[in-house]
């Protein structure tokens, strides 16, 4: 179209090359540019204009024009720019003529209905100009960097967020206790039904039961039951099934949306204006997203964002050095308003929260709120974080407990960390080390040689993870004890470069180690096999998913570990029993140290799938009880859920009494797919990025959401709804039939007096 955004060191412009006329062949094309526009860089020093493509303002007479005349076609193009303001808070749009001597022309972006800012949306990331054919009327359409869609014209006006379509991390959050100031802020009418609504909708429901409804009255009840409801309702319940659902996307949008019908609550913008420190806020990128708690108030919910961005810092005022920094925000979910915001002048790489109060063997020496240590990516340190004495204190009973590990796939390495206080060095003394600065020493690391291939998958437990049983009974009362080390790891190598290699020569080998010690737990090879390698670690087993070349199908793995010391072979279920009950399990408690690990007994097993996958999860329910399910992102971006008594290594071939009676399934080399375990059903979630659970209240429903372009949002139960009522349950039948069941009651007791009574005269 002849028109470009350059940019340079200090402004940008919109710039316009003027056509070849009569005497101006011989000019240069530098001699015939122009520019139509100017503005100054950002405090980020990028553009803040963006620019939309060409458009004819008049089609009608460009189609009339001649390949002879092609100024009618110049005349009739238009640009548009759209320009955030930051001085102002508003975005400014103009449109612009490529012919000389025409005047920019200015659109109306925003309007008074749909306000929008800078501070609000970021900053003008592009736009596109169309014109009406009927009267040639211009609208734009605008995209902002927070992912917003808008567009203005004549008689037109929305605007759309699509920033949960970017969200990279995904955090299930409490709503507002009941009667509370929280609760009626969030009180919202549109969900809560009025008291004709109520009784309409129980009058609907009983035409329903009884089989008098017609089609019209159906799908009224339908409609009623979606958009009104106790699920709808902005606070929490004593189940656990009404949450939000928090979404951040890398450029610090924070959206609440509302599980029970996907609605927002609530958005923040962290990439507008500056941030604690009064540099701009625009150049960060989020990448964590955790639960935050203050301490102050139980009922309360936060949430801790951590972003990271380039600091330029000025040395010997000649020559300026490249350096990183962190942003901590700290956000009340109910509201999204932030209530701390702190610029730490690292780049934080790990996040290491800090054990909690019910680890702690002493009420005293308990720390309630929220404290973690932040390792530092460029130099080994990792710091306290928040500020405070509390945290200190926290750091300073927990820092030994912690370590963490990362992995190097350019050197085909796995390293391992400890924290040290800088007063255990040798060249520090107790009156210099800083008690909120912790030095992270490395205490192995584990090599994995080239001739294995490059490390193509890897998998840790989560924090906090729950377990009911540490036990597992056999068919013949005998008992297995679960090797539960927090710090088991899967580490998966395989040949990357195909092409060089060979199908019999190409494996998977898979490894667990002790992210404490660095000791090989287990390995495995498997041949003809290739990645790249999805894996979950859960409890004492881990699962992953990969590749077979010699049958040229996908295949998945189990492998579970159990404690094989001498002393806990062939224990009896009911001396167990006897010693829970009794009180002497609490008198023989051991302590397992990765550092002294028992003999371990591993057990594997290989089936085929039919699904590729892109991400495993497990479910976790909130004590542990309820079975556990593997959650797979499949090709197709749907969610599929394997029972977890399909992936048992203990699987046999032909089931003894033994087994049949500790209800194991018969092996079989496919795993069975069941129309119910599509979780996503029908649906699809396009480009899917990520599952994330959580645990309800009631311990047979677990929360899961899957997020990608959609968001697809569902309640798990892997072992059935079995502490729980139906939906439809009818309570009124209930009480109808209680109080039948009593005047009954009440009168055959009398019937029987007087047949007693008059027997007895007789």
């Amino acid at each position: 179209a002849g028109a470009a955004l350059a940019s340079g060191s200090e402004s940008c412009a919109l710039i316009a090359m003027d056509p070849v006329a009569d005497g101006s062949a011989s000019r240069k094309p530098a001699d015939r540019m122009r520019a139509l526009a100017s503005w100054p860089l950002d405090s980020s020093g990028a553009c803040p204009a963006a620019v939309s493509p060409a458009a004819f303002l008049d089609r009608a007479d460009t189609k009339q024009a001649s390949k002879t005349a092609p100024a009618a076609r110049r005349a009739s193009l238009r640009v548009a720019a759209v320009v955030a303001d930051a001085a102002e808070n508003a975005f400014v749009a103009k449109s612009f003529s490529l012919e000389p001597g025409v005047e920019a022309s200015p659109l109306v972006f925003p309007n008074e209905n749909l306000p929008l800012t800078p501070l609000e949306r970021g900053a003008a990331a592009a736009c596109w100009l169309a014109v009406d054919p009927k009267d040639g009327a211009l609208s734009l359409l605008a995209a902002t960097a927070e992912a917003s869609l808008s567009l203005r014209g004549a008689g037109v006006a929305w605007t759309r967020d699509e920033s949960v379509a970017l969200a990279g991390e995904v955090l299930f959050a409490r709503l507002p206790p009941p009667k509370s100031a929280a609760a009626a802020a969030a009180d919202d009418s549109r969900v809560r039904p009025s008291f004709r609504e109520s009784l309409q909708t129980q009058i609907l429901a009983a035409k329903a039961r009884f089989k008098r409804a017609t089609k019209a009255e159906l799908a009224e009840l339908t409609a009623q039951r979606r958009s009104r409801g106790d699920k709808l309702l902005p606070t929490r319940d004593a189940n656990g099934f009404r949450r939000q659902i928090l979404f951040l996307s890398p450029d610090g949008a924070l959206v609440s949306l509302h599980n029970g019908d996907g609605r927002q609550l609530w958005r923040t913008f962290l990439g507008g204006g500056v941030d604690a420190a009064g540099d701009p806020a625009d150049a960060y990128r989020y990448a964590v997203l955790l639960p935050w708690r203050d301490g102050d108030d139980d009922e309360d919910e936060h949430a801790l964002i951590l972003g990271t961005a380039d600091a330029v810092s000025e040395e010997d005022d000649v020559a300026q050095s490249r350096a990183r920094k962190t942003r901590a925000v700290i956000v009340d979910v109910y509201t999204g308003r932030i209530t701390s915001d702190v610029v730490l002048p690292f780049e934080a790489a790990h996040v290491l929260p800090l054990p909690g109060a019910h680890e702690h063997e002493k009420g005293e020496e308990a720390h309630e709120p929220s404290a973690m240590l932040l390792v530092d990516a460029h130099a080994p340190k990792a710091h306290v974080f928040p500020d405070t004495p509390h945290a200190a204190r926290a750091a300073r009973l927990d820092a030994k407990r912690v370590s963490f590990f990362t992995v190097d796939q350019e050197n085909n390495e796995v390293r391992g960390y400890a924290l040290v206080r800088p007063s255990e060095t040798d060249d520090e003394t107790d009156e210099g080390s800083d008690p909120r600065l912790y030095r992270a020493a490395q205490t192995w690391a584990t090599k994995f040689p080239q001739e294995l291939g490059s490390i193509v998958g890897f998998a840790s437990k989560p924090a906090n993870e729950p377990t009911f049983a540490w036990t597992r009974i056999l068919g013949d009362r005998s008992t297995l004890f679960k090797y539960l080390s927090p710090n088991v790891i899967f580490v998966a190598v395989a040949p990357t470069h195909m092409s060089h290699v060979s199908d019999e020569a190409s494996a998977v080998s898979a490894h667990l180690l002790d992210a404490a010690t660095g000791r090989v737990l287990y390995r495995v090879r498997h041949p003809e096999a290739r990645g790249p390698v999805h894996a979950v670690v859960c409890e004492n087993w881990v699962v992953y998913h990969y590749f077979n070349q010699r049958a040229g199908r996908f295949s998945m793995s189990v492998l579970e570990l159990f404690d094989d010391s001498e002393h806990r072979k062939g224990v009896a279920a009911g001396d167990l029993m006897v010693a829970a009950l009794t009180g002497a399990a609490d008198a023989n408690r051991e302590t397992v140290s990765s550092f002294a690990p028992p003999p371990l007994r591993v057990m594997g097993q290989s089936y085929f799938v039919r699904q590729s996958a892109t991400t495993l999860v497990a479910t976790y329910s909130k004590m542990g009880v309820t079975a556990h399910q593997v959650l797979m992102g499949t090709g197709t971006d749907q969610v599929l859920a394997l029972d977890k008594r399909f992936l048992d290594p203990r699987r046999p071939t032909k089931p003894t009494r033994e087994d049949r009676e500790e209800g194991l399934v018969p092996y079989a080399e496919v795993l069975p797919i069941a129309p119910k375990a599509w979780v996503t059903t029908k649906h699809q979630v396009a480009r899917l990025r990520g599952i994330v659970t959580a645990p309800a209240s009631l311990e047979s429903t677990v929360l899961c959401v899957a997020h990608g372009l959609d968001v697809f949002f569902t309640r798990l139960h892997p072992s059935r709804s079995y502490d729980m009522l139906d939906e439809e349950f009818s309570y009124l039948l209930l009480i109808v039939t209680l109080a039948a069941l009593a005047v009954g009651a009440l009168s055959t007791q009398g019937m029987v007096l007087a047949k007693d009574l008059e027997r007895h005269w007789k």
